[in-house]
């Protein structure tokens, strides 16, 4: 009986020259299979145009061959014998990338949510090993976000993707129903230098988690990625425009795309280019093709609203200028960005103001709110961090994190909530969390709180003497005209009701 032929699922001297003493998680080939060339690489998947796709992309060597994914049930996969009776067949297409390799784009369809899948790719001849693939329920999910893994930064490619795996490890072991990753941007450092660095080592390296060949990544291009092509080469992305969000320095490193998931639209923008009108020409394109979501989430890479050097770049200021009205115009919840290498939550912002006038019900949830929310990541990786800058306090700063430490946000979402959790990888503890509620009910005026009455223990402590604890009589008098009874106090919230 022939053996079943066996794709190599990466470059093994690559990547024992890049990984050696990193974790098994790692290691792209079956080494107890059969292992032919041509090779193939950087295996990821995708977001599709809604959660009934999933777009996949890998690198190969060959020049002729095709490029096939097989999709089947993983209840009609017996654990050796793939399906291929039973399984649907779907063909892409291939491109020149870089280091004289070629990427591959295939997508999936007609994929229904709750279902395991297994998949694998090749030309039609030669597979790869089998993946899986868990589609989850759309009505209520989860996604990761991280920020700026930037795989090189440090000047050690190999202690960066430690770092990446031990982050992407630690995410999926606490949480494995995650839907996909959000990556703000800045996947890689060398992007950014035109040399004759391709830097396929760096990539390699961002997408050794073996997660990826599971867990869909929806990827914006950050600075590093803002002058090679290897961004438009790794990832396949969908509803990808050919006429917004094009960097003008070089066309091929990416443009504005969407993508829906359940009643949540994402808008993914590529900020390399500045031209604010076109992202929202292409953000109202966008929206008026989906006009029915319950959210509308931003996602780019350089940082809106953030703490950290970045802040007072005069790029960054002129993003801040322009495009918070644009969001404020298009009725945007949330926006996701990275780039300062420090985490930042702001308040609810609108025209450039944060509001602080807010209800929030006794579990400090933020009822109906005014603005948008903007979260800033810290990188994922630990490849590098910048420090807070003064004012200790900005107008817009809610919280603020710099710990020297790796993190990521976990995000669920439903028609009613959006809530974000962010945890430091060292001890895997929540260092903030914020919920937004849309609902069609009005709280009491005994059950809510104008966020503004006070937002940080040092205002409390302003107040009274002593920081205050449950069930204390607080006297707002000179701020409010109004007394209070302390409900909680905590994260840099208090929860007040009415004498």
């Amino acid at each position: 009986m022939k053996k079943t032929k066996q794709i190599v699922a990466a470059s093994l001297a690559l990547a024992i020259t890049l990984f050696s003493g990193i974790s098994t998680n790692v290691a792209f080939a079956d080494t107890n299979k059969t292992t032919l060339t041509p090779i193939i690489q950087d295996i990821t998947i995708a977001p599709g145009k809604d959660s009934s796709e999933i777009n996949l992309n890998w690198y190969s060597s060959a020049t002729n061959d095709a490029s096939v994914v097989q999709v089947a049930l993983k209840s009609d996969f017996n654990g050796t014998d793939f399906p291929t009776t039973k399984a649907q067949t779907f063909k892409g297409s291939k491109s020149q990338a870089n280091n004289n390799f070629f990427t591959n784009k295939v997508t999936a369809t007609g994929l229904k949510e709750n279902t395991s899948y297994v998949y694998r790719i090749g030309d039609g001849t030669t597979w790869s090993s089998v993946y899986n693939y868990n589609t989850y329920k759309t009505s209520r999910y989860n996604f990761f976000v991280t920020g700026d893994p930037q795989i090189g930064a440090s000047g050690n490619i190999n202690k960066d993707t430690a770092g990446w795996i031990d982050t992407i490890n630690k995410a999926t072991q606490k949480f494995g129903d995650s839907s996909f990753l959000i990556s703000v941007g800045d996947q890689v450092n060398n992007g950014k230098e035109v040399t004759n660095n391709d830097n396929e080592t760096e990539y390699v390296g961002f997408f050794a988690p073996q997660q990826f060949r599971s867990l869909p990544i929806a990827a914006v291009p950050g600075n590093h990625e803002a002058v090679l092509k290897g961004h438009n080469t790794h990832f396949n992305n969908p509803n990808l425009s050919n006429q917004y969000g094009l960097f003008s320095k070089q066309p091929t490193t990416g443009s504005d795309y969407y993508f829906t998931y359940g009643n949540v639209l994402y808008l993914m923008l590529n900020s390399n280019n500045t031209n604010s009108e076109e992202h929202k020409a292409f953000m109202q394109s966008a929206i008026a093709a989906n006009p029915n979501v319950k959210w509308k989430v931003a996602v780019l890479h350089h940082s809106i609203y953030s703490s950290a050097t970045h802040q007072t770049d005069a790029d960054i200021v002129s993003r801040r200028n322009t495009l918070p009205q644009i969001f404020d115009s298009l009725g945007i919840d949330v926006v996701l960005d990275g780039h300062d290498h420090a985490y930042t939550r702001t308040y609810q912002m609108k025209g450039n103001e944060a509001q602080t006038n807010q209800t929030i019900d006794p579990k400090r949830n933020v009822i109906n709110p005014t603005g948008t929310l903007y979260i800033t990541e810290n990188s994922a990786s630990g490849s590098k961090y910048y420090e807070l800058l003064s004012p200790n306090k900005n107008y817009f700063e809610a919280f603020k994190d710099q710990s020297h430490v790796p993190t990521f946000s976990r995000v669920s979402i439903d028609d009613n909530n959006f809530s974000i959790t962010t945890y430091r990888t060292d001890s895997m503890l929540a260092i903030d969390s914020y919920t937004i509620v849309k609902n069609n009910q009005s709280l009491s005026a005994d059950n809510t709180l104008k966020t503004n009455v006070i937002t940080t223990s040092t205002s409390v402590q302003n107040v009274d003497s002593k920081l205050p604890t449950t069930g204390d009589s607080i006297d707002l008098k000179t701020i409010l005209g109004i007394s209070f009874i302390l409900i909680t106090v905590g994260g840099g919230f208090i929860i007040l009701r009415k004498k």
